[in-house]
């Protein structure tokens, strides 16, 4: 993580937080998105590949970041924290909440309150509410074993 957390800063990626990482083969990919103010922008995503052998920079993928990657107004949102948590349905238990900024269908952009949760058989969701209307905007599943998490 360090050395791909180097790799990033040496070239100016920087704010950069790691989001979720996959082990395969002996490389770690991991996954960052630039953070700003306190808001993790998932539209400007890059990944990193480090060899878990000798530490070299196995691969380096920034379409999203290039393509996306822009200072923001990022509106405080309408819907208070304490909202957003009020749409969340009782059966899960709520690990954490930030806000985000994410991806739509169409080539958009969406603030979102980001709330990770636990289901009663130990599974992780995360429910991704609208900052400015408290709407569900995407849910999804995390799988997560050894070798990492994959968002589906």
């Amino acid at each position: 993580m360090e050395l791909a957390e180097d790799f990033l800063s040496e070239r100016g990626f920087d704010s950069m937080t790691e989001s979720y990482y996959q082990e395969e083969d002996c490389i770690l990919t991991i996954n960052f998105a630039w953070e700003q103010e306190g808001t993790i922008c998932y539209p400007d995503l890059v990944k990193v590949s480090v060899a878990l052998d000798d530490g070299s920079i196995t691969g380096f993928e920034a379409k999203g970041y290039l393509m996306n990657h822009q200072t923001r107004t990022i509106d405080a949102p309408a819907v208070t924290e304490e909202a957003a948590l009020s749409g969340i349905p009782d059966t899960v238990e709520v690990l954490s909440i930030r806000y985000a900024v994410i991806p739509t269908d169409g080539q958009y952009e969406r603030a979102c309150w980001e709330v990770k949760c636990e289901t009663e058989d130990g599974r992780h969701i995360i429910y991704y509410l609208n900052g400015e209307t408290g709407a569900e905007e995407k849910i999804y599943l995390l799988i997560e074993d050894e070798s990492g998490t994959l968002v589906v």
